[in-house]
């Protein structure tokens, strides 16, 4: 095959039924992880009755763990061979054992001692975030290879955070509705059956994932040592960005996802606002994820859209910290304000994750080494170090400062929350939209770096 047919076959467009068929894959993904990232520390803390302080250390030493294990399995699936390819196997054999684990996780077990159900609960969680990164970490690897067409990637990743935001919404207004429905007042049967049902609805929309997408990108696969993968990070700048700007949405997603349920129910007095809320966040997500693939082909260099979105939403969120949220007019404010961070929110992180394949390019063009696994992989590390450093902390001061499930909080737990909820999630946005000021690879860039690997190869 001539360099030019190699090019057309891989620099190729999807069919919208076939970035549906991708995107459907992290509808199910944010089934587990929304599900567990925005309601797990809530039911440990307020429904299995574990300590804050010891909740922050499990999420700190479970996330670390995967976090270490992430690079791993990435460099692993890289190199992985089948007739599925390298990515979609992981999604198709894992999914099964990982969503078991998020009913797990949503199990209290039944005994007396604190310590023991605390045991339980890390065991159950550690697991779960390690068998998730089997299914995620090739799955956000997996657009390196069904294309190389740098705006139809843009678009996958557009149609992917869409599909997620869309599955946040909808657990951000069913799963309490359920936890009442099911449970009765019982929050321990309730969020049991919600964990039940949504990983039941997961599970046929990884197989349709499987089934609808396919990897035509060749990727040559070479014995390297586990010491040439890491050197490929050696100033490797626009890897080393991205990175940065995960650590800080990681930051945003663990200080608002984490804390949003005890900031309605603690600070504003009202846990039933805590749908309305989370349901204009989503929304606006969704609306800033879907409009990226209008937007992408119009800018010349990508980080132009996450820049704008996370600056827009950092200030926002900074001026919310300070709103009378106890006042009607202050509360209404707040939920407005909140719609319009989703916006910026969901435009940022989806051109995020596009970017992410770029800089697998940019790699392989400078290193000569397909790293699409590890890459992908590095900068979930880099997420998730940020939210795991972040829900630490946060479980240690509210724990410090006197936190007690379902009473009523000092002034300075109340503050601390409200600081967690805006404050920190404001800072962090604004961190990730600078930092990608010095991201450099605009398109003409991106071109010629095929153009060069298709000629190596």
């Amino acid at each position: 095959m001539s360099v030019t047919d190699k090019v057309n076959s891989e620099n190729i467009k999807l069919s919208k039924f076939k970035k549906i068929g991708y995107a459907s894959g992290d509808v199910a993904n944010n089934f587990s992880w929304s599900l567990v990232s925005t309601y797990l520390m809530y039911f440990w803390t307020d429904v299995a009755l574990i300590p804050a302080i010891l909740c922050g250390t499990f999420m700190l030493v479970s996330k670390l763990c995967d976090a270490v294990f992430d690079p791993i399995l990435g460099a692993i699936a890289d190199r992985t061979k089948s007739k599925w390819g390298c990515y979609r196997p992981w999604i198709l054999f894992a999914c099964i054992p990982m969503l078991l684990l998020n009913i797990m996780c949503f199990t209290v077990l039944p005994s007396q001692s604190a310590y023991t159900r605390a045991f339980y609960c890390f065991a159950c969680y550690l697991m779960l975030v390690l068998v998730y990164s089997c299914v995620n970490v090739p799955y956000s690897a997996m657009p390196a290879t069904l294309t190389r067409d740098g705006d139809t990637r843009s678009s996958l990743s557009s149609y992917r955070m869409t599909g997620a935001f869309i599955a946040t919404l909808l657990l951000s207004q069913l799963v309490l509705r359920v936890v009442q429905w099911v449970g009765g007042g019982n929050e321990e049967k309730g969020f049991f059956w919600a964990a039940v049902i949504f990983s039941c609805i997961a599970l046929p929309l990884y197989i349709f994932c499987f089934k609808t997408t396919k990897e035509v990108v060749e990727v040559k696969v070479e014995k390297v040592s586990w010491k040439d993968v890491i050197k490929v990070l050696k100033g490797n700048t626009p890897v080393m960005i991205l990175v940065v700007s995960f650590v800080c949405w990681g930051f945003y997603e663990a200080a608002g996802g984490a804390v949003r349920m005890y900031y309605f129910k603690y600070y504003v007095g009202n846990d039933k606002l805590f749908m309305l809320n989370s349901g204009l966040m989503f929304l606006g997500r969704v609306i800033g994820t879907f409009s990226l693939a209008y937007l992408v082909a119009k800018v010349n260099n990508k980080r132009t859209l996450p820049m704008i979105g996370f600056t827009f939403s950092g200030i926002l969120m900074i001026i919310m910290n300070y709103l009378p949220v106890h006042t009607a007019v202050g509360l209404n404010l707040y939920h407005g304000l909140t719609f319009l961070t989703g916006i910026g929110g969901g435009l940022g992180i989806a051109s995020l994750f596009g970017m992410v394949p770029d800089t697998t390019e940019y790699t392989q063009y400078k290193y000569h080494q397909h790293a699409a696994g590890f890459l992908s992989a590095y900068i979930n590390f880099a997420f998730k170090l940020g939210m795991a450093i972040c829900t630490a902390v946060i479980g240690w001061v509210l724990g410090a400062l006197g936190y007690a499930a379902n009473q009523v909080q000092s002034i300075k737990v109340m503050t601390a929350i409200n600081v967690s909820m805006n404050l920190v999630c404001g800072i962090a946005l604004l961190g990730a939209g600078i930092i990608l000021y010095f991201y450099t690879i605009d398109k003409k860039t991106h071109i010629h770096m095929i153009e060069e690997i298709n000629k190596a190869q």
